[in-house]
């Protein structure tokens, strides 16, 4: 993602309300499909009472960055790629389709560290999807690391960012080995989300190890 593209989506985040919600939802094959939401409420609030003109520049300049990581998600092997905003005009999607996981792999470090957004956040490194069989998923999230964020930073973004990942199937899930997720009533999702501080909380980690129930 070019440097320009990083400095509009990080003003967006720091000084703003922002929820950052991504979901991955894996077919029984572990193909699937990925879409992250910016919910911009406030920001697009901000803008409207700054901005008489009423030609809202800075949502153009929104527009281009997901163009931006649509073309890298493309060239990485993404499918039915769509960017846009939702209809109530506030949250700015993308997403896409992935054949296996290491196409989603690819997808994800041919975009680089700006490929999700909990880069954005403090975090190194991307995303990593690997199976055993057809019911073990081993899921390899980036990290929060106190090295990539002063406590100036961390103050600043802990009242005006949050998260929620979601990671979905179409099969029930039998056990996860991670003791942060929330799992769904239907048991065929689970989720983390929070702040930056539950996040950074001290042995905290995303990455978890999924047994799936039979087809």
């Amino acid at each position: 993602m070019k440097t320009s593209t990083i400095i509009i989506v990080l003003i967006v985040i720091l000084f703003t309300g922002c929820t950052i919600t991504q979901e991955y939802h894996f077919n029984n094959d572990f193909s699937g499909n990925y879409s992250m939401e910016l919910d911009m409420g406030d920001f697009i609030n901000m803008m409207k009472s700054m901005d008489t003109t009423g030609n809202m520049s800075s949502l153009d300049s929104m527009d281009q960055s997901f163009n931006e990581l649509s073309e890298q998600y493309k060239a990485g092997g993404a499918k039915n790629i769509e960017t846009g905003w939702k209809d109530d005009k506030s949250t700015m999607f993308i997403k896409f389709d992935f054949e296996n996981l290491d196409i989603l792999n690819d997808i994800l470090a041919g975009a680089g560290e700006e490929s999700d957004m909990f880069s954005f956040a403090g975090t190194k490194g991307t995303s990593n999807f690997s199976n055993k069989g057809s019911k073990k998923l081993i899921i390899d999230l980036p990290e929060f690391s106190n090295d990539t964020l002063s406590m100036d930073e961390m103050e600043q973004m802990k009242d005006y960012l949050s998260f929620e990942t979601i990671f979905s199937f179409d099969r029930e899930i039998k056990k996860v080995d991670n003791e942060n997720v929330l799992i769904s009533g239907d048991k065929k999702s689970f989720k983390f989300e929070g702040n930056i501080d539950d996040f950074m909380k001290e042995g905290f980690t995303m990455d978890t190890n999924v047994k799936l129930k039979s087809k």
